[in-house]
Protein backbone atom coordinates (compact mmCIF):
# COMPACT_ATOMS: atom_id res chain seq x y z
CA UNK A 1 0.00 0.00 0.00
CA UNK A 2 2.83 2.47 0.75
CA UNK A 3 4.58 1.75 -2.27
CA UNK A 4 1.31 2.43 -4.48
CA UNK A 5 1.26 5.69 -2.30
CA UNK A 6 4.77 6.60 -2.89
CA UNK A 7 4.34 5.62 -6.90
CA UNK A 8 1.08 7.98 -6.69
CA UNK A 9 2.83 10.84 -5.30
CA UNK A 10 5.66 10.29 -8.31
CA UNK A 11 3.43 10.58 -10.52
CA UNK A 12 1.30 13.55 -9.55
CA UNK A 13 5.06 15.46 -9.46
CA UNK A 14 5.62 16.34 -12.81
CA UNK A 15 2.65 18.65 -13.06
CA UNK A 16 3.95 21.18 -9.94
CA UNK A 17 4.49 24.24 -12.17
CA UNK A 18 8.46 23.28 -12.41
CA UNK A 19 9.25 24.32 -16.34
CA UNK A 20 11.08 20.44 -17.18
CA UNK A 21 14.15 19.60 -18.29
CA UNK A 22 14.13 16.80 -20.71
CA UNK A 23 16.54 13.73 -21.51
CA UNK A 24 17.17 12.43 -25.08
CA UNK A 25 18.19 9.02 -24.73
CA UNK A 26 19.96 6.97 -27.72
CA UNK A 27 18.86 3.18 -26.54
CA UNK A 28 18.42 2.44 -30.57
CA UNK A 29 20.40 0.51 -32.29
CA UNK A 30 19.10 1.23 -35.37
CA UNK A 31 20.99 4.70 -36.99
CA UNK A 32 18.33 7.45 -36.41
CA UNK A 33 19.57 9.04 -40.09
CA UNK A 34 20.29 12.42 -38.21
CA UNK A 35 23.45 13.47 -35.66
CA UNK A 36 21.46 13.56 -32.33
CA UNK A 37 23.29 16.31 -31.10
CA UNK A 38 21.82 18.27 -34.01
CA UNK A 39 18.54 17.25 -33.69
CA UNK A 40 18.03 18.17 -30.19
CA UNK A 41 19.68 21.65 -30.50
CA UNK A 42 16.84 21.90 -33.60
CA UNK A 43 14.51 21.15 -31.62
CA UNK A 44 15.15 23.48 -28.65
CA UNK A 45 15.42 26.03 -31.22
CA UNK A 46 12.12 24.60 -32.60
CA UNK A 47 10.48 25.22 -29.15
CA UNK A 48 12.04 28.25 -28.26
CA UNK A 49 11.13 30.13 -31.35
CA UNK A 50 8.18 28.65 -32.50
CA UNK A 51 6.53 26.63 -29.81
CA UNK A 52 6.71 28.71 -26.76
CA UNK A 53 5.62 32.00 -28.23
CA UNK A 54 2.54 30.19 -28.70
CA UNK A 55 2.06 27.71 -26.19
CA UNK A 56 4.15 29.45 -23.44
CA UNK A 57 5.67 26.33 -22.06
CA UNK A 58 9.39 26.27 -22.30
CA UNK A 59 12.03 23.08 -21.79
CA UNK A 60 15.79 22.27 -21.79
CA UNK A 61 16.30 19.57 -23.87
CA UNK A 62 20.15 17.96 -23.27
CA UNK A 63 21.33 14.41 -24.77
CA UNK A 64 22.58 11.75 -21.97
CA UNK A 65 22.79 8.30 -20.94
CA UNK A 66 21.93 8.81 -17.45
CA UNK A 67 18.58 10.75 -17.18
CA UNK A 68 18.29 12.26 -13.44
CA UNK A 69 15.26 11.10 -11.15
CA UNK A 70 13.19 14.85 -12.06
CA UNK A 71 13.56 14.76 -15.51
CA UNK A 72 11.66 14.03 -18.90
CA UNK A 73 12.62 11.52 -21.35
CA UNK A 74 12.08 11.08 -25.19
CA UNK A 75 13.88 7.82 -25.74
CA UNK A 76 14.83 6.49 -28.57
CA UNK A 77 14.05 2.48 -29.22
CA UNK A 78 14.35 -0.30 -32.15
CA UNK A 79 10.64 -0.92 -31.55
CA UNK A 80 7.89 -1.65 -28.72
CA UNK A 81 9.80 -5.32 -28.39
CA UNK A 82 12.78 -3.47 -27.06
CA UNK A 83 10.60 -0.90 -25.02
CA UNK A 84 8.73 -4.12 -23.36
CA UNK A 85 12.32 -5.70 -22.67
CA UNK A 86 14.02 -3.25 -21.06
CA UNK A 87 10.95 -1.95 -19.22
CA UNK A 88 9.74 1.05 -20.65
CA UNK A 89 6.28 2.29 -20.48
CA UNK A 90 3.54 5.15 -19.51
CA UNK A 91 6.04 6.86 -16.90
CA UNK A 92 9.96 6.49 -16.33
CA UNK A 93 10.93 4.48 -13.17
CA UNK A 94 10.35 7.66 -10.73
CA UNK A 95 7.31 9.07 -12.25
CA UNK A 96 8.23 11.31 -15.34
CA UNK A 97 6.45 11.64 -18.64
CA UNK A 98 8.13 9.81 -21.38
CA UNK A 99 7.89 9.20 -25.24
CA UNK A 100 9.25 6.83 -26.88
CA UNK A 101 10.61 7.18 -30.61
CA UNK A 102 10.55 3.71 -32.25
CA UNK A 103 13.31 4.28 -34.93
CA UNK A 104 12.90 0.90 -36.87
CA UNK A 105 9.09 0.98 -36.79
CA UNK A 106 9.26 4.79 -38.14
CA UNK A 107 12.12 4.51 -40.51
CA UNK A 108 9.81 0.61 -42.21
CA UNK A 109 6.59 3.11 -42.55
CA UNK A 110 9.04 5.88 -44.82
CA UNK A 111 8.59 8.74 -42.34
CA UNK A 112 11.43 10.61 -40.54
CA UNK A 113 13.06 9.80 -37.14
CA UNK A 114 13.49 13.66 -36.88
CA UNK A 115 9.90 14.68 -37.22
CA UNK A 116 8.44 11.82 -34.79
CA UNK A 117 10.84 12.99 -32.13
CA UNK A 118 9.39 16.70 -32.67
CA UNK A 119 5.64 15.55 -32.59
CA UNK A 120 6.32 13.26 -29.74
CA UNK A 121 8.06 16.19 -27.78
CA UNK A 122 5.82 18.37 -28.82
CA UNK A 123 2.44 16.84 -27.23
CA UNK A 124 4.33 15.76 -24.54
CA UNK A 125 4.76 19.50 -23.29
CA UNK A 126 1.71 20.39 -23.30
CA UNK A 127 -0.19 17.23 -22.46
CA UNK A 128 2.02 14.83 -19.91
CA UNK A 129 -0.01 12.44 -18.59
CA UNK A 130 -2.31 12.09 -22.14
CA UNK A 131 -5.32 12.74 -20.47
CA UNK A 132 -6.87 16.04 -21.61
CA UNK A 133 -9.76 16.52 -23.94
CA UNK A 134 -11.33 19.25 -25.53
CA UNK A 135 -14.94 19.43 -26.71
CA UNK A 136 -16.25 20.70 -30.21
CA UNK A 137 -19.89 22.18 -30.59
CA UNK A 138 -20.86 18.31 -32.33
CA UNK A 139 -20.41 17.33 -27.92
CA UNK A 140 -17.47 14.78 -28.83
CA UNK A 141 -13.98 15.10 -27.02
CA UNK A 142 -10.95 15.67 -29.16
CA UNK A 143 -8.26 14.17 -27.87
CA UNK A 144 -5.41 17.35 -26.87
CA UNK A 145 -2.68 16.54 -29.38
CA UNK A 146 -0.55 18.82 -30.59
CA UNK A 147 0.45 16.85 -34.09
CA UNK A 148 -1.81 14.23 -34.53
CA UNK A 149 -4.08 16.08 -36.67
CA UNK A 150 -1.48 17.62 -39.14
CA UNK A 151 0.67 14.52 -38.90
CA UNK A 152 3.57 14.48 -41.67
CA UNK A 153 3.70 18.16 -42.10
CA UNK A 154 7.12 19.27 -41.61
CA UNK A 155 9.34 22.13 -42.35
CA UNK A 156 13.32 22.32 -41.63
CA UNK A 157 15.44 24.15 -39.07
CA UNK A 158 19.20 24.11 -39.33
CA UNK A 159 18.40 21.43 -42.22
CA UNK A 160 16.29 19.23 -39.90
CA UNK A 161 12.82 18.07 -40.67
CA UNK A 162 10.56 18.95 -37.61
CA UNK A 163 6.79 18.00 -36.98
CA UNK A 164 4.24 20.97 -37.75
CA UNK A 165 1.83 21.94 -34.45
CA UNK A 166 -2.06 22.98 -33.94
CA UNK A 167 -1.91 26.45 -31.90
CA UNK A 168 -4.49 26.44 -28.70
CA UNK A 169 -7.51 27.96 -31.18
CA UNK A 170 -7.44 24.32 -33.15
CA UNK A 171 -9.28 23.52 -30.02
CA UNK A 172 -11.45 26.29 -29.41
CA UNK A 173 -14.25 25.59 -31.46
CA UNK A 174 -16.15 29.11 -31.67
CA UNK A 175 -13.33 30.73 -34.09
CA UNK A 176 -14.56 31.06 -37.74
CA UNK A 177 -12.83 29.21 -41.13
CA UNK A 178 -9.80 31.15 -41.43
CA UNK A 179 -10.47 34.14 -38.59
CA UNK A 180 -6.96 32.84 -36.92
CA UNK A 181 -3.79 31.01 -36.93
CA UNK A 182 -4.73 27.46 -36.43
CA UNK A 183 -1.32 25.92 -36.96
CA UNK A 184 1.99 26.45 -37.28
CA UNK A 185 2.41 25.81 -41.32
CA UNK A 186 -1.43 27.55 -41.68
CA UNK A 187 -2.48 24.59 -43.31
CA UNK A 188 -5.43 24.08 -41.25
CA UNK A 189 -8.58 26.21 -41.54
CA UNK A 190 -10.51 25.59 -38.91
CA UNK A 191 -10.90 24.27 -35.56
CA UNK A 192 -11.01 20.48 -34.94
CA UNK A 193 -9.79 19.87 -39.11
CA UNK A 194 -7.68 16.84 -39.60
CA UNK A 195 -5.33 17.24 -42.61
CA UNK A 196 -5.26 14.54 -45.53
CA UNK A 197 -2.45 13.20 -43.76
CA UNK A 198 -3.84 13.09 -40.30
CA UNK A 199 -5.78 11.60 -37.42
CA UNK A 200 -7.75 12.40 -34.12
CA UNK A 201 -9.03 10.50 -31.77
CA UNK A 202 -12.26 11.09 -30.86
CA UNK A 203 -14.76 10.35 -28.16
CA UNK A 204 -18.43 10.75 -27.38
CA UNK A 205 -18.12 9.72 -23.66
CA UNK A 206 -18.61 6.45 -23.62
CA UNK A 207 -16.11 4.99 -26.81
CA UNK A 208 -13.08 6.26 -28.32
CA UNK A 209 -12.17 5.66 -31.82
CA UNK A 210 -9.77 7.71 -33.95
CA UNK A 211 -11.01 9.96 -37.65
CA UNK A 212 -9.00 10.13 -40.28
CA UNK A 213 -8.48 12.75 -43.17
CA UNK A 214 -7.97 10.72 -45.96
CA UNK A 215 -8.75 6.65 -47.07
CA UNK A 216 -4.48 6.24 -47.61
CA UNK A 217 -4.32 7.66 -43.96
CA UNK A 218 -6.50 4.90 -42.20
CA UNK A 219 -4.78 2.16 -44.61
CA UNK A 220 -1.15 2.94 -43.75
CA UNK A 221 -2.32 3.80 -40.09
CA UNK A 222 -3.38 0.12 -39.71
CA UNK A 223 -0.98 -1.26 -41.85
CA UNK A 224 2.33 0.08 -41.69
CA UNK A 225 2.43 2.80 -38.88
CA UNK A 226 2.65 0.15 -35.49
CA UNK A 227 1.57 2.76 -33.09
CA UNK A 228 1.63 0.00 -30.02
CA UNK A 229 3.42 2.15 -27.15
CA UNK A 230 2.74 5.39 -28.33
CA UNK A 231 0.82 7.96 -26.59
CA UNK A 232 -2.49 7.71 -28.23
CA UNK A 233 -2.79 4.05 -27.28
CA UNK A 234 -2.19 5.00 -23.38
CA UNK A 235 -4.69 7.28 -24.18
CA UNK A 236 -6.98 4.88 -25.44
CA UNK A 237 -6.33 2.51 -22.65
CA UNK A 238 -7.33 5.06 -20.02
CA UNK A 239 -10.87 5.49 -21.98
CA UNK A 240 -11.59 1.55 -22.97
CA UNK A 241 -15.30 1.17 -24.59
CA UNK A 242 -16.13 -1.15 -22.43
CA UNK A 243 -15.78 -0.84 -18.49
CA UNK A 244 -12.58 -0.13 -17.27
CA UNK A 245 -11.95 -2.87 -14.44
CA UNK A 246 -8.45 -2.47 -13.45
CA UNK A 247 -8.49 -0.07 -11.05
CA UNK A 248 -11.70 0.22 -8.89
CA UNK A 249 -11.74 4.32 -8.45
CA UNK A 250 -12.07 4.08 -12.04
CA UNK A 251 -15.44 2.01 -12.86
CA UNK A 252 -16.53 3.88 -16.33
CA UNK A 253 -14.76 3.82 -19.34
CA UNK A 254 -14.96 7.02 -20.80
CA UNK A 255 -13.42 10.56 -21.34
CA UNK A 256 -14.92 11.72 -18.06
CA UNK A 257 -13.64 9.01 -16.33
CA UNK A 258 -10.09 9.10 -17.21
CA UNK A 259 -10.57 13.07 -15.81
CA UNK A 260 -12.00 12.29 -13.00
CA UNK A 261 -9.55 8.94 -12.15
CA UNK A 262 -6.20 10.87 -12.57
CA UNK A 263 -8.22 13.97 -10.83
CA UNK A 264 -8.58 10.97 -8.30
CA UNK A 265 -5.16 9.85 -7.91
CA UNK A 266 -3.43 13.26 -7.84
CA UNK A 267 -5.92 14.15 -4.28
CA UNK A 268 -5.09 10.73 -3.19
CA UNK A 269 -1.26 11.27 -3.71
CA UNK A 270 -1.51 14.96 -1.69
CA UNK A 271 -4.11 13.58 0.95
CA UNK A 272 -1.42 10.47 1.75
CA UNK A 273 1.40 12.97 1.64
CA UNK A 274 -0.50 15.31 4.21
CA UNK A 275 0.92 15.32 8.07
CA UNK A 276 0.72 17.14 11.22
CA UNK A 277 3.75 19.35 10.67
CA UNK A 278 1.79 21.32 7.54
CA UNK A 279 -0.15 24.01 8.39
CA UNK A 280 -3.81 24.50 8.08
CA UNK A 281 -5.15 26.84 5.79
CA UNK A 282 -8.55 27.45 6.81
CA UNK A 283 -8.34 26.64 11.05
CA UNK A 284 -11.00 26.89 13.14
CA UNK A 285 -10.71 30.35 15.37
CA UNK A 286 -9.61 28.33 18.29
CA UNK A 287 -6.53 26.42 16.62
CA UNK A 288 -5.08 29.80 15.95
CA UNK A 289 -1.96 31.29 17.57
CA UNK A 290 -3.05 33.36 19.75
CA UNK A 291 -7.21 31.93 19.23
CA UNK A 292 -9.29 34.38 17.70
CA UNK A 293 -12.39 34.19 20.12
CA UNK A 294 -14.61 36.33 17.37
CA UNK A 295 -14.64 36.25 13.93
CA UNK A 296 -16.42 38.71 11.85
CA UNK A 297 -19.42 37.59 9.56
CA UNK A 298 -18.48 38.79 6.17
CA UNK A 299 -22.17 38.54 5.31
CA UNK A 300 -23.96 39.44 8.40
CA UNK A 301 -27.69 39.62 8.84
CA UNK A 302 -29.34 43.62 8.89
CA UNK A 303 -29.34 43.86 12.36
CA UNK A 304 -26.38 42.29 13.11
CA UNK A 305 -24.67 45.26 11.64
CA UNK A 306 -23.82 48.57 13.87
CA UNK A 307 -25.49 50.53 13.50
CA UNK A 308 -28.43 48.35 12.47
CA UNK A 309 -29.41 48.15 8.63
CA UNK A 310 -32.74 49.96 8.96
CA UNK A 311 -34.00 47.94 5.42
CA UNK A 312 -35.04 44.60 6.79
CA UNK A 313 -37.52 46.60 9.25
CA UNK A 314 -39.57 47.87 6.22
Amino acid sequence: MAKALNTSIKAAAFDQGKFPTIAFVNLAETPLGVDLGKLVAALQKQMEKDFVPVWGYPARLYVTDKPKNDEWQVVFLDDADAANALGYHDLTKNGQPISKVFVKTTIAAGQKVSVTASHELLEMMIDPGAQLWAQNTDGRFYAYEMCDAVENEEYTIDGISVSDFVHPSFFESWHQPRSVQFDHLNKVSQPFQTLQNGYQIVSDGKSVKEIFGSLAKERDFRTLEIRTQHRSEYRKEMTPSEPFVRPATMPFGSAHAAMLYHAGQFLTALAAANNSSQVNPFPWPWQTDPPRRKQVDPFPWPWQTDPPNPWWRS
